[in-house]
Order: structure tokens, then sequence, then C-alpha cells
């Protein structure tokens, strides 16, 4: 029993002596954790930028909405979403039979005036003869003066009759350019070179006057639309450097340089509410930027981190 009492103590002692000594691997009191590597590298890495907006990728002037000049029926599309496009190019056709129609009806009346005037011209030489025969044989005493008289008024009212003909053909004229511009407004053709982004109508469906038909992104550089909060307006300057990353991947650096900062403050373009927190009364103003590159994708929200400048060699 004496040995069995004797290693119990022992034991007991030893736990009491562990239990001690906890304290003393714990940190002190008081004492502030070391930052972690990835907090540090946070650090250094927004300290290299001096600034950091939001935008998104556009092309100067915008999607491109290209309309139909006039009401009708889609006839046919000449191009697919996705196609590129040269300047000039076919687009689609607009049922175009009865702006024919009408260019025919113009071109008839207008051949129709012109052979009326034709043969008034032809008349007048004629009359105008008669006329100074008869005045120079009234002046002689040979003929009478009511024949002088009629032939007088006859030319009178031929050239009057000219004049009116002129005026008619002219108007018929005037028919024929405008039926002319509605059978070549019948077939829609590509304003600027680009890609079509989206068809708004398909083929047999009824269009009005200047109803959008198309969405047409033009070619051009790609530039970014940045919403630059009013304390960080003084840090960026026009031809600073900055780098662009999509928000959705956020992996790609694409090169980009300032073009202008805009001298009105308003609100967001495009707030982010991804984070649930919404920003009250915040002010920004749009700061265009040109990418090196065009391989973001027009809409495409992104980050912009503005780089210091350069010094002066």
């Amino acid at each position: 029993m004496n040995s069995l009492t004797h290693r119990f103590a022992v034991v007991c002692s030893l736990a009491a002596l562990a239990i001690a000594a906890l304290p003393a691997c714990s940190p002190a009191d008081g004492a502030v954790p070391a930052p972690s590597a990835s907090a540090s590298a946070s650090s250094a890495a927004e300290a290299r930028y001096v600034a950091m907006a939001r935008g998104r990728v556009d092309v100067p002037g915008g999607l491109l909405r290209v309309p139909s000049p006039q009401r009708g029926l889609i006839q046919r599309w000449a191009v697919e979403p996705g196609d590129a496009v040269r300047k000039g190019q076919v687009l689609a056709q607009i049922d175009a039979r009865e702006a024919r129609l009408a260019l025919e009806q113009a071109q008839a009346e207008q051949a129709h005036a012109a052979a009326q005037l034709d043969a008034s011209r032809a008349r007048l030489p004629a009359l105008r003869t008669r006329m100074e025969r008869l005045q120079q044989a009234q002046k002689a005493g040979a003929g009478s003066g009511q024949a002088g008289d009629d032939a007088r008024a006859a030319v009178i009212d031929a050239e009057q009759e000219q004049a009116v003909q002129r005026t008619a053909l002219a108007i018929v004229r005037q028919r024929v350019a405008q039926a002319s511009q509605a059978l070549s407004a019948a077939t829609i053709h590509a304003p600027v070179a680009g890609r079509v982004v989206k068809r708004t109508a398909e083929v047999g469906e009824f269009v009005d006057a200047y109803a959008v038909l198309l969405n047409l992104l033009p070619e051009g550089p790609r530039i970014v639309r940045a919403d630059l909060n009013e304390s960080l307006v003084t840090r960026v300057k026009p031809g600073m450097r900055a780098e662009v990353v999509s928000v959705a991947e956020g992996s790609a650096v694409h090169g980009a340089h300032v073009l202008s900062i805009g001298e009105v403050f308003g609100p967001p373009g495009a707030p982010d509410t991804s984070g649930g927190e919404t920003i009250v009364d915040a002010r920004v103003v749009e700061c265009l930027l040109q990418l090196d590159d065009p391989e973001l994708r027009v809409g495409q929200r992104v980050l912009v981190r503005f780089l210091p400048s350069q010094p002066a060699k």
C-alpha cells in the first residue's frame, strides 16, 4: 500500500507542474499578433497605385443603333449577328414594291411634262414670227390692227403656258428624286465598319420608320469609362498609365492610358452593389482611358488602377 501511495503522489505532482506551465506557452496579455503574409502583400500592392476606380469597357460613341429609314416589311437580311461588315455593305432589304411603283409613276409624269414643254417651245418661234410679220404689215398700212393684237396675245399666252409647264416639270422632277431616294432607302447599308451585335426584327416583320433594326459595334479602340471618386480627382492626370483588370476574372492585366477627365460631377454610372452596401450621395467624375489592346469586351465591368506618373528624364 505504501508503494502505491507513493506512485500516486508522483503522478499528481507531474500533472500539477504541466498545468502550471501552460500560461507560459500562451501569448502575453496585450500582445499584437504579427500581420499575415497576405495582408502585407495586399497593402504593398495598394501602395503602388495613386488611385483606383471601377468602370466599364466601351467604344467611342457607344454601340451604333442602325434604324430603318422607312416603314415596311423586312424582305431579307444580308448579315447575321457576329458578322464583320464594311462601311456601305448591305445589311437588310425592306420591301420596295411600293417605292418602285411610285418611282415609275413619277418618271412617267416627268416624261409627259417634258413632252408638253418641248411642244410649247416648238410652237413659240412660229407665233413670234407671225406676230412680227403682222406688226410690220400694220406699220405699212397693209394689215389690220386686230390681227396684230391677236398675234401678240397668242405669243403672250404661249410664253405663260411655257412658264407654267417649266414649273410643273420642276415639281415632277422633285417627285422623281424623292421616289428614287425612297427606293434607295429600302436597302439598308452599314454606316461604318464594325461587327453586328444584335438584330431586332426578323424577315416578314413590319417595322416603322426610324425603328432600330440592329445594333452595330463600330471598329476602333476600346475605351474605359471609369467613375473616379471626387476625393481622387486631383491624383489623376491625362497621359497617366493605368492597369485594367476584369471584375469577373481579375487575373489578366491590360494596359491603358488616361485620355481625359470630365468637368462635371454626378452619381456613379454603374454603382457596385455586389457587396450589399450602397454609398449614399456619392459623387464621381467620368475618366476616359484608352486600352492598349481590344481583348476586353464592350460592357465588361473592370477595375482601373492608376499608376504614378513617371518622372521626367
